[in-house]
């Protein structure tokens, strides 16, 4: 008898867990706050006539975007604590025409983006290298 009764309780228990993981999967679940975030990455894509950035970092990200025929070789964040920001887990769309030295003719666009560190205070101070992503137009 005492078999048959934990065979049971482990049926049940057994039957609750899998109840829970249906529950957690399920659309209705609250998003949790680092929901695609992915340490380090700056999704971008295009889709004529523009581009769109979404920020899967846990960092604030400063970004701009040139034409290839543009591009130049940068060190430091080009325009510092004045570039577009985008914040965790944000999107952006960029028209083409906002691009830096776009033309009818472009056919590559370089995305630069760095992390910024917070302060104490709350500034934005941009860390870190310059990352480049090539995207076909």
């Amino acid at each position: 008898m005492r078999t048959v009764a934990l065979y049971t309780i482990g049926l049940l228990a057994l039957s609750a867990c899998s109840h829970e993981s249906t529950r957690a999967d399920s659309n209705d679940s609250a998003p949790t706050p680092n929901q695609g975030i992915v340490a380090g990455t700056l999704v971008v894509t295009a889709t004529r006539p523009t581009l769109t950035l979404r920020n899967t970092t846990e960092f604030v990200v400063g970004y701009m975007v040139v034409d290839k025929d543009q591009m130049t070789i940068a060190l430091y964040p080009p325009c510092g604590a004045q570039c577009a920001k985008l914040v965790q887990g944000a999107n952006v769309s960029v028209p083409y025409t906002s691009i830096a030295g776009y033309t009818s003719a472009s056919t590559e666009a370089n995305v630069l983006w760095f992390t910024y560190a917070r302060a104490a205070d709350g500034t934005l101070t941009p860390q870190g290298p310059i990352q480049t992503t090539r995207i076909k137009l």
